[in-house]
């Protein structure tokens, strides 16, 4: 029987949902931290819901310097990486655990002067990018 060893991939296309801040670690690697917000809809009882994720992505290099050079908040773009736990001790002594994917490769899906809403694609799956949280 043939075994099968872990996999830690994860893929998506969806919207930034703030600006890309970069910045740079002691060491002088860039890193560039940006969100993004990707859309599903199933059905429920014969009803569709709209459901969204807000997943932290960050990206790293002279790829994380494009990610803030060329992308802003509203932006399309696809995903391919490796998600990546943090946990800590908070002030208050509880355990906090936080999630964000470590960014493999990036495709930018519309152009930095195209109109968020006029971007090819599914429009069930495209949210405004006012809609965004902050």
């Amino acid at each position: 029987m043939a075994s099968f060893g872990d996999l830690n991939s994860f893929i998506c296309i969806g919207r930034l949902t703030r600006d890309p801040e970069l910045k740079y670690t002691p060491s002088g690697a860039a890193v560039c931290k940006m969100g993004i917000a990707v859309n599903r809809s199933y059905k429920k009882d014969d009803e569709v819901v709209e459901d969204t994720l807000f997943i932290n992505l960050s990206a790293w290099g002279k790829q994380g310097e494009n990610c803030a050079n060329y992308l802003q908040k509203g932006r399309r773009i696809a995903v391919n990486g490796e998600l990546r736990g943090n946990n800590w001790v908070d002030k208050d002594g509880n355990k906090r655990y936080s999630f964000e994917v470590n960014v493999n490769t990036i495709q930018f899906l519309d152009s930095k002067n195209q109109d968020s809403s006029d971007s090819q694609g599914d429009s069930q799956n495209d949210i405004d990018p006012d809609d965004i949280p902050d």
